[in-house]
């Protein structure tokens, strides 16, 4: 899911019981209302339990970009797609290691 915030946020966020882990960091400019230029920060997050299991995590960061169905398309279709995919893969890998590793 992508989020926005008139800050960067951290990768690892805890409140409370739960964890927010964010990637894909960009910041865009907008035009507010008032005619004003604003930087808000644009990434991607995964919602988990700061008690998740490494296997859960993965499992959790991947379901916030793909559904089952389109999880099992692309890796039956191969191709770019699936090379994406397989990025993906070890991107929620190394950041479920990075959260297990600290906490």
């Amino acid at each position: 899911m992508k989020v926005f915030s008139n800050q960067q946020l951290p990768v690892y966020q805890v409140i409370g019981q739960t964890l927010r882990i964010h990637w894909a960091f960009e910041e865009q400019l907008i035009l507010r209302p008032d005619e004003t230029d604003e930087i808000i920060f644009v990434c991607k997050e995964a919602i988990c339990d700061k008690s998740d299991d490494r296997n859960t995590l993965i499992e959790k960061i991947i379901a916030s970009e793909y559904t089952t169905g389109a999880e099992l398309a692309v890796i039956n279709n191969g191709g770019e797609d699936y090379e994406n995919y397989q990025e993906f893969r070890q991107q929620a890998k190394d950041l479920a290691n990075g959260w297990i590793a600290q906490r």
